[in-house]
């Protein structure tokens, strides 16, 4: 069995995980724990949105000792100019070894009306629960809502976790 530690209680990334991991692995047990990003509760950068994943990752490590892998998931926003900016997350892994390894999920454009309202220190999941009167942060999430359904959140971090996982599948070209 594969034990997987998940730095998150978000119903969304704990099946994400799942998924992800079951493509590789037969029997696979997520466990889901609550730890600090030690960033802002809004990420708005690429390099801040991968430093709490890390942190998150090692964070939960520090915490669990029995774990084959630590995950890190983590949103955020990467701002191309004061008018134009993308949404989407961060996974880190870090496998018994200490051994880390990270990719990114596909991120989407955010309407200016949504940055307007990160810009005065909102969270995503709260500007889309104030704009469409319910929430999509541990569902569908905000892609899910401007995807009409077509893509969700989980969909986002599926690839991505089996991106940052690739190393561990291949350690002798990755770590060797």
């Amino acid at each position: 069995m594969v034990k997987i530690a998940v730095a998150s209680k978000n119903p969304v990334k704990i099946n994400a995980c799942k998924k992800a991991f079951s493509e590789y692995f037969e029997d696979v047990e997520v466990l889901a724990f609550s730890v600090p990003s030690n960033v802002s509760p809004q990420p708005m950068s690429l390099e801040e949105t991968y430093k709490g994943a890390v942190n998150r990752a090692k964070n939960l490590k520090k915490e669990v000792k029995d774990a084959d892998f630590y995950l890190g998931l983590e949103s955020g926003i990467m701002k191309i100019n004061d008018n134009f900016a993308l949404a989407g997350g961060v996974v880190a892994i870090i496998d018994k070894k200490d051994r880390l390894s990270f990719a990114l999920t596909p991120y989407f454009p955010l309407p200016k009306k949504v940055m307007d309202e990160l810009n005065k220190g909102k969270e995503l999941g709260d500007v889309m629960k104030e704009m469409i009167k319910r929430d999509v942060k541990q569902k569908e999430g905000a892609i899910g809502v401007f995807s009409r359904g077509k893509v969700t959140r989980e969909d986002l971090f599926v690839p991505a976790i089996i991106s940052a996982l690739l190393p561990f599948l291949n350690e002798e070209l990755y770590f060797g």
